[in-house]
């Protein structure tokens, strides 16, 4: 089984934060429910030259552990996932259509360190050889490993949703494999 993690797609354009805050507060999220006050205004456009040329009709964005989604497929991903997501509105400066902020709540034992020591499991997880632990991921679609949380990871089935539904603005990097 193959596992994949999934990034922003180059060719639109890129978002960025309007405050270093939110920075650090998208990176307190790993996999809890939020509970804290949801401020909409967080993303806009980035003015950095390499967007320059680069598409606006995005419908996704996915940063890390933080993925944009048009508001207009919000209720696609409830339906699929609505056991393992929490969606919150986002809006982002200079564009008109709404989007949401999609948490992963799914988390999971993923990632098989076992025998490794701490420069073997950097290696692994920069390369694109991952060993996942196919009797925790085998019936997952969409999740966060317990250890290595800050990034979203997938199984064919979330990739073949999102090409189904035709939702641009990802990219997906086969990480590794079940075993």
């Amino acid at each position: 089984m193959n596992v994949y993690r999934f990034v922003t797609d180059d060719d639109f354009k890129d978002l960025t934060f309007l405050n270093k805050d939110y920075v650090r507060l998208f990176s307190t999220f790993t996999g809890q429910k939020i509970t804290l006050d949801w401020n909409e205004e967080v993303f806009g456009i980035s003015e950095d030259k390499l967007n320059r040329g680069k598409l606006l009709d995005f419908d996704s964005r996915c940063y890390g552990a933080t993925l944009i989604v048009k508001k207009k497929f919000e209720k696609l991903f409830i339906d699929e996932f609505s056991e393992i997501i929490e969606t919150f509105p986002i809006k982002i400066k200079g564009i008109s259509e709404e989007y949401i902020y999609i948490n992963i709540t799914n988390v999971v034992t993923a990632i098989n360190f076992d025998g490794l020591d701490m420069q073997e499991s950097l290696a692994m997880l920069r390369g694109e050889n991952i060993r996942f632990n196919l009797e925790k991921i085998e019936n997952e679609t969409i999740f966060r490993d317990i250890r290595i949380n800050n990034f979203y990871f997938c199984t064919q089935n979330f990739k073949d949703f999102i090409e189904k539904n035709g939702i641009n603005g990802l990219r997906f990097m086969k990480v590794g494999t079940g075993l």
